[in-house]
């Protein structure tokens, strides 16, 4: 039989233990500006297609629901928004499109990156830079819900963009003049097997690489946060982890119906490639821009993961 005295001491050993570990949860999804981790910001969600119709080599059985993702990284110094997803005015920017793309590219559950930011009072001053993928309209609509915010792309996306037009882009997205176009240059260092990279911090954890072929400058993100762990965000370059474990492009008619890449060959070149990387390295997370399925696994904002 325990003592009173020994019953006592196992229970306060016992709400110690309980504190303990809601004091590293806390750590592990709440904000921490001295880390390096990140949050996924959903701002809406595709009216949904069969899977075939995403990937080529996806079931005609799976009813899929793409979603329109935002990535909020956080670093000690400065943070970075990979995309912007569907801002503030996509209704009118989305009349660009005539009735068959407002159908196809037709969306819901719709909840803006800035208006998620500004509810969880997250300082929008510690923003860094933006860095959109790739400038297609379901990744840029956000842009000018920040005004001044320095825009990080590659001048053959831009070039493309405003070359562009409807449904792939849509210019009232990037006409503001409050957008603060910076162009930036990948440097002819490889990384992980893609031939231009740039280190943003200068310390490994944030490199940029040219993935182009989904569009002219679409760029890749390899993030390291703090706890070690290792994530690839691929844009577009497909829309779903299927499409890279299989090594499997958009379906074809869905091609033919609308063109989705700028160099389909080139797209299919950077999908191989980061297949093969994937299998070299299992314990790297490879994200596409799009997929749900991969997003419900990682942290939702307003929590982080270190």
């Amino acid at each position: 039989m325990k003592s009173v005295v020994e019953k006592h001491n196992t229970r306060r050993y016992m709400l110690v233990f309980l504190v303990a570990c809601l004091g590293i949860l806390s750590a592990a999804t709440s904000y921490a500006a001295d880390e390096i981790g990140f949050s996924v910001i959903k701002t809406a969600s595709s009216a949904g297609a069969q899977e075939a119709m995403v990937v080529s080599s996806g079931s005609l059985f799976k009813r899929r629901h793409l979603a329109q993702n935002v990535v909020l990284i956080s670093h000690p110094k400065g943070d970075i928004l990979i995309d912007t997803g569907l801002g503030e005015n996509i209704e009118e920017q989305f009349e660009e499109n005539g009735f068959f793309d407002q159908q196809l590219f037709s969306y819901t559950d719709h909840n803006p990156a800035i208006r998620q930011l500004k509810q969880a009072g997250y300082d929008l001053s510690r923003l860094k830079c933006i860095v959109p993928t790739h400038l297609h309209w379901d990744h840029a609509s956000g842009i000018e819900d920040f005004p001044n915010v320095p825009l990080w792309v590659q001048k053959a996306e831009y070039d493309q963009a405003m070359a562009g037009a409807a449904p792939a882009f849509l210019h009232s997205q990037m006409d503001a003049e409050t957008i603060n176009w910076q162009f930036i240059a990948l440097a002819e260092n490889e990384y992980e097997g893609f031939k231009k990279s740039l280190d943003i911090y200068g310390d490994g954890s944030v490199v940029l690489v040219d993935i182009s072929g989904h569009s002219a400058g679409q760029v890749g993100i390899f993030l390291t946060i703090s706890s070690g762990k290792r994530f690839f965000f691929i844009g577009d370059t497909t829309w779903t982890i299927k499409g890279v474990i299989d090594n499997a492009e958009r379906p074809a008619f869905l091609s033919w119906l609308v063109q989705f890449n700028w160099d389909d060959d080139k797209n299919l070149t950077q999908i191989q490639s980061i297949h093969d990387l994937s299998n070299r390295n299992p314990a790297l997370t490879i994200v596409p821009a799009h997929d749900e399925l991969v997003a419900a696994e990682l942290p939702k904002f307003p929590n982080f993961l270190f």
